[in-house]
C-alpha cells in the first residue's frame, strides 16, 4: 500500500511541531527540577513520536493488540 506524498507531508510537519513542543516543555520541567513529569512527558512523547513518524507500524501494532483483547474478551 503505498503512502500519499501528502499525508507524508503533513505528518512531517505536524512530528516537526510535535518535537518543538516536546523540547520547550521538557526544557520548562528540567528548569524546576520538575524531574518525574519530564520523566513522564518524555516516555509519553517517545509513544506519540512512534505514532507519528512510524504510523504504519503503529496501525500494525494496534491491529494485533485489539485482535489479542476481541480474543481475551470473547473467548
Amino acid at each position: 500500500m503505498g503512502e500519499n506524498p501528502l499525508v507524508s507531508w503533513i505528518l512531517a510537519i505536524v512530528g516537526s511541531l510535535f518535537v518543538a513542543v516536546l523540547a520547550v516543555r521538557a526544557f520548562g520541567h528540567w528548569a524546576k527540577k520538575e524531574w518525574g513529569a519530564l520523566i513522564t512527558h518524555t516516555i509519553g512523547g517517545a509513544v506519540v513520536a512512534f505514532f507519528i513518524f512510524s504510523s504504519q507500524q503503529a496501525v500494525q501494532i494496534l491491529k494485533m493488540v485489539g485482535t489479542k483483547m476481541s480474543t481475551v474478551f470473547t473467548g
